[in-house]
C-alpha cells in the first residue's frame, strides 16, 4: 500500500482513479495509458511499467495535476 506520495504501484492509481471517477480512455503509444473523467474531462497519462513496479513522486505529482484533484485526495486515500 502507498504511504503519502511514495511507492504508487499501477494497481494503486487505477483503483484510486476508478473511486474519483476516471475510466479507461484509450491506449496511447508505448505503453502509455489514458484515462479521463468524463464529468471533468481531466485526462491522466499513466506510464505502464508492470503491476509490481511503482512510481516516482515526481512521476505521481504530473498525474496528480492532470487529476484535477488535490493532493490531499490522494493521500488521504493512502489511509484508508
Amino acid at each position: 500500500m502507498p504511504k503519502g506520495l511514495s511507492n504508487w504501484s499501477y494497481k494503486n492509481i487505477i483503483e484510486f482513479l476508478t473511486e474519483n471517477g476516471f475510466e479507461f480512455h484509450e491506449e496511447r503509444k508505448g505503453s502509455h495509458e489514458a484515462w479521463i473523467n468524463p464529468n471533468t474531462q481531466k485526462i491522466v497519462e499513466i506510464n505502464y511499467h508492470g503491476k509490481n513496479g511503482t512510481y516516482s513522486e515526481r512521476t505521481l505529482e504530473t498525474m496528480i495535476r492532470q487529476s484535477g484533484l488535490d493532493k490531499k485526495v490522494w493521500r488521504k486515500w493512502t489511509q484508508s
